[in-house]
């Protein structure tokens, strides 16, 4: 099925409803453009967990103290492994 869009004098483009619908984009979603062929492809992009670091602000002004968080995880981990009788 193919839908057609008008290019504003900014280079910008509305994605057709039925396309956003079918990939789940919403407002803030990215995208890759390739060139196939001459063709323009379109695809989602879809980011790793790296990408959005920096993304969110903490309410504290302090760092988080990242060894006392790796030891509170490293207790989690073997209270579980222990609670299952793996060791």
């Amino acid at each position: 099925m193919s839908y057609a869009a008008t290019m504003t004098q900014k280079g910008q483009i509305t994605i057709p409803v039925a396309i956003r619908n079918v990939f789940g984009l919403v407002p803030s979603s990215r995208l890759i453009f390739s060139i196939e062929e001459k063709k323009i492809i379109a695809q989602p992009y879809n980011s790793d967990i790296l990408s959005l670091y920096g993304s969110l602000k903490s309410k504290n002004k302090k760092p988080a103290d990242l060894k006392k968080i790796r030891s509170i995880m490293r207790q989690k981990i073997a209270a579980d492994i222990a609670s299952e009788g793996l060791i």
